[in-house]
């Protein structure tokens, strides 16, 4: 017998009552209703388009109302206007008929992690990260990503999201309201695992593509596949992507998204002046260019990391 996931929110006539979790997981039901296909057949640009921003939103409503029960003043942008006696100043009567300004989802993260301490990994925080960068190139100028990216990235936010509502907000939420979204949380894990069922098939088609260049195979910062054949006269590309990269940004890309180096400090050059912080990035000592990056770690040789070139695919191992 097939489960009925007809919902009451779906008739027409019914008030508009979206709480925040149940508005986030809203969000994420669509989400998958966009992505989670049923068969070989290619995703629409509208639902990636679509997929893409709720995401985002969901994101969002789910993080900050975590932030919300442990005070609402940690939702608003500048936390000194929550405490302000005058001026501009953010009241809870503000908050709750929202208005006021709220903090960027990095700042979500980092108020997360150090005031509430809710454990979040550095690689759950780069897809975050990454997903808000494509929401914002999507809602301000455009974006032009690839279907395989975006479910990639959509699968490890899900994922995330997932385990962030199990273990930080269906605990505090009243029997009553965990039985409204049992339905649509039963839904969402369904259509992640098909998500990832095709992430994982596509994955196993290119193998043999990517046999012959296990030597420059890497993570790929973007859809985090290893599906990144870099350097050489290929140029950089990832086969998951579909897409050729730019050597010298996805060197860059890599150090940050993957390895999460932080930028060096250049030297002093005067005591009231320093230069600004330089990305972990050197001159390559075979081709010159400046796309080398240590701690790498390729496909053939995973239990070593190696410097190495984005440029050429040259590997040095004894630097």
């Amino acid at each position: 017998m097939k489960p009925d996931w007809s919902r009451l929110v779906d008739e027409p006539g019914v008030s508009v009552n979206f709480p925040p979790v149940e508005n986030g997981i809203d969000y994420l039901r669509d989400v998958v209703d966009r992505l989670a296909r049923r068969d070989a057949s290619p995703v629409a640009p509208r639902d990636l388009k679509y997929a893409v921003l709720h995401l985002q939103a969901a994101t969002e409503v789910l993080l900050k109302y975590r932030l919300a029960l442990e005070h609402w003043s940690l939702v608003v942008e500048k936390l000194d206007l929550a405490k302000t006696s005058k001026g501009k100043q953010i009241t809870q009567e503000r908050f709750d008929r929202g208005d006021f300004l709220s903090c960027s989802p990095g700042e979500t993260v980092l108020r997360l992690q150090n005031i509430v301490g809710v454990s979040i990994s550095a690689e759950e925080e780069s897809a975050i990260r990454s997903l808000a960068k494509s929401r914002n190139a999507l809602q301000h100028y455009g974006l032009t990503d690839t279907e395989g990216t975006i479910e990639s990235r959509a699968a490890e936010v899900l994922d995330f999201l997932i385990r962030f509502l199990d273990e930080e907000l269906l605990p505090e939420l009243a029997e009553e309201q965990r039985d409204r979204v049992e339905d649509d949380l039963e839904y969402i894990r369904t259509g992640l695992a098909r998500i990832r069922g095709f992430v994982k098939q596509r994955m196993e088609r290119l193998q043999v593509e990517l046999a012959p260049f296990e030597d420059r195979t890497l993570e790929c910062p973007n859809c985090r596949q290893w599906a990144l054949v870099a350097g050489g006269e290929e140029g950089t590309t990832c086969l998951f992507c579909h897409v050729t990269l730019d050597p010298k940004l996805t060197a860059w890309d890599y150090a940050n998204n993957i390895l999460h180096l932080p930028w060096r400090d250049a030297p002093r050059t005067h005591h009231l002046f320093s230069q600004p912080a330089t990305p972990p990035i050197d001159p390559c000592p075979n081709c010159f260019e400046e796309a080398l990056v240590a701690g790498v770690v390729t496909y053939s040789l995973k239990d070593q990391p190696t410097s190495f070139c984005f440029d050429c695919g040259v590997a040095f191992r004894d630097r």
